[in-house]
């Protein structure tokens, strides 16, 4: 049996640049316990950093570094033996501590399903519907330690291809500096982009202790016509919202450009049916509901000047991630993150995850369930919630390494943690996704200097139907003559397939279901594998030696 075409394939001569690649992949191999696809379950020498600050997964097929998981409240300890919601868990893991900051898409155990690293350090990510189909959405830039950024958003379909990126316009501040911003990036039902920016405005701050020729970093919220680039609706807090309702104080700061006070912080935007706005201020501990014509503030909750009594256990700071679940003119449920403290000082004993109810007739908030963290520490920023098909609620802590997952009534399923230093995600969020890549998927091949044994290491990024793979091995590079070898079925991002090494060429098919195929791998020569087993121990810390040396 013949493959279909396969392109050139690589030379067996070994380069300089090939041999350092090998040597790191054999000291990440052998001198770590981290493995391709590796998960942990209350491993106590991944939280106390004895594994790095950062610990990640490692591949042969492809140069990807993922954050390793440990599941520190694992599923099947659950009390309640959760059935969970189908869909891939999207995170973009960030921070010093990183290896290789930028998206990730990953499965429930931990494992890799797609790496947009390509795209750098990224914050909001998510799955949109533009123009009826589902599309990825990132947020990729730089960001500051006083937590904005500047940058531009991204939408990508489901072969990951580039459809469109876009910013805020003709958002200027007084001074010239307008920062567009990571806190938001939502496509409306009308296939309109959703956006914050923070303009630097000159305004007077003895009312908040400030200076009287101070600066801020204001807040506004943009809705943007994606295909014309026109601005369609533009919202500035420091035109509806005063100074004083801010928890925020500028110290010694807002007394210049460089210095300009953030007073409102807005950190997430939602449009609902009706047109109207719901937006989230960090700084003024409030949720805002805004008129979609006028920007005019139809109610407030929370805060100092809350249009509803908060009811027991309801009351938030320093929050993230508003979101509707439900709504009609009565009542409505809505989700949040509170962070409940923020650097320097903290409202609570510990941030949390809120499910709230709104009576819009006698202005009531009442508390429907809260999310508590596994070890009850603050979050001081960041995070998200988000309901689940099932009812469970997936809660991202932001600032903190950890993804958890609480049924209905507030009981953990679920709790890993992606990092102990300084690791972070802006949100964790849920996905049903299809992904088809258009590249080819992605073979390397291990041999042993000891025995006739051969390794093949499959992988395709971001392609999410393969069921199995197939091994091909041929005598030349151009696949002529080729027989199929093995079939595997796929085994997390790298499935490794091993058999003796009887031909000089090797390559791998993609399998989809109804054994159709998906992509093909070019034809690569077993001279070029990297030659790990067999070898000893001190032959491969000697490697090492000269790798670090040489670096």
């Amino acid at each position: 049996m013949e493959l279909s075409k396969y392109g050139t394939a690589r030379s067996s001569s070994y380069s300089c640049s090939a041999i350092f690649r090998d040597l790191v992949i054999i000291c990440l191999l052998f001198l770590t316990t981290i493995r391709a696809d590796s998960v942990l379950f209350r491993s106590n020498e991944y939280s106390t950093g004895a594994l790095g600050y950062g610990p990640f997964q490692s591949y042969f097929s492809a140069n990807y570094t993922p954050a390793e998981w440990n599941f520190v409240v694992p599923v099947n300890e659950s009390a309640n033996a959760p059935s969970l919601t189908s869909g891939y868990i999207f995170s973009a893991p960030r921070g010093a501590s990183v290896l290789r900051e930028g998206a990730a898409i990953y499965d429930q155990s931990g494992s890799l399903v797609w790496d947009g690293s390509i795209y750098g350090q990224t914050l909001s990510f998510s799955i949109v519907t533009y123009l009826g189909e589902p599309h990825i959405i990132l947020w990729t830039g730089t960001s500051s330690s006083a937590g904005v950024g500047f940058g531009y958003d991204i939408l990508l379909n489901s072969k990951y291809q580039l459809v469109a990126n876009f910013t805020t316009v003709n958002i200027e501040g007084e001074t010239g500096t307008t920062l567009a911003d990571f806190h938001e990036a939502q496509i409306t039902s009308n296939n309109t982009a959703l956006m914050t920016a923070y303009p630097i405005n000159a305004l007077d701050l003895t009312l908040i202790d400030g200076p009287e020729e101070g600066f801020i970093l204001d807040s506004a919220m943009q809705e943007l016509n994606i295909s014309s680039n026109e601005p369609l609706f533009t919202w500035l807090a420091s035109d509806h919202v005063n100074i004083t309702e801010c928890y925020n104080t500028p110290g010694t700061g807002g007394g210049s450009v460089s210095e300009a006070f953030d007073y409102f912080h807005m950190n997430s935007i939602e449009k609902d049916d009706e047109g109207n706005y719901l937006i989230s201020s960090r700084h003024c501990w409030t949720v805002y509901y805004l008129d979609g014509t006028n920007g005019d503030i139809l109610w407030k909750m929370g805060g100092k000047d809350s249009s509803f009594t908060m009811g027991s256990g309801t009351n938030f700071s320093w929050q993230h991630h508003a979101r509707w679940v439900e709504k009609n003119d009565s009542y409505a449920t809505m989700t949040l993150f509170d962070n409940a403290g923020e650097f320097g000082q903290q409202q609570e004993q510990m941030s949390r995850g809120l499910y709230l109810g709104l009576n819009f007739t006698n202005m009531t908030v009442e508390l429907l369930t809260e999310f508590l963290p596994w070890n009850q520490s603050i979050s001081q920023s960041q995070g998200s919630v988000q309901l689940q098909p099932n009812g469970n609620f997936l809660v991202g802590f932001g600032q903190l390494p950890w993804t958890g997952e609480y049924t209905p009534e507030g009981d953990l399923l679920w709790t890993a943690q992606f990092g102990v230093g300084d690791v972070e995600s802006y949100r964790a969020l849920r996905y049903n996704w299809s992904g088809a890549p258009t590249d080819s998927p992605s073979i390397a091949l291990v041999t042993a200097s000891s025995s006739n044994l051969l390794s093949a290491h499959a992988s395709w990024n971001g392609a999410t139907e393969i069921v199995k793979w197939e091994l091909y091995g041929a005598s030349d590079s151009s696949g002529t003559g080729s027989i199929s070898l093995y079939n595997k079925t796929r085994s997390g991002f790298e499935t490794t397939i091993t058999v003796s090494n009887s031909y000089s060429h090797y390559a791998v098919r993609a399998i989809g279901k109804g054994n159709q195929v998906l992509g093909s791998s070019d034809f690569v020569s077993s001279s070029d594998a990297v030659r790990v087993a067999g070898r000893s121990v001190f032959a491969v810390i000697s490697a090492c030696i000269v790798l670090v040396l040489l670096s």
